[in-house]
């Protein structure tokens, strides 16, 4: 007998993922992005922006170079960042109300 793991894709709140998409597309340090992220949008835990960036990372959407310390929204990112603006545009609605399955 075999147990298998059935995963789950994540779901994303892109009021949370936009800043951080948007403030690595020219690079940001893992010591300003916190900081930064606070001063764009409703604060929210260094616990959930962790989990975020590990998903961000993991899919390819936002890389992280462990010797300079930075972050950096891949093109997959901006991809999304895109449809988030259209989505946006479309629908009227805010970042508040879109949420994200990534797969």
């Amino acid at each position: 007998m075999t147990l298998s793991h059935v995963k789950t894709s994540p779901k994303l709140k892109a009021s949370i993922i936009e800043p951080i998409l948007l403030l690595g597309v020219n690079g940001i340090s893992i010591y300003e992005l916190p900081v930064e992220i606070n001063r764009m949008s409703p604060p929210f835990s260094c616990k959930t922006l962790k989990r975020y960036l590990f998903y961000l990372v993991s899919y390819g959407l936002v890389s992280y170079n462990g010797q300079r310390q930075i972050y950096k929204t891949e093109d997959r990112g901006l991809d999304l960042l895109y449809k988030i603006h259209q989505e946006k545009q479309n629908t009227l609605a805010t970042s508040e109300d879109i949420t994200i399955t990534i797969e």
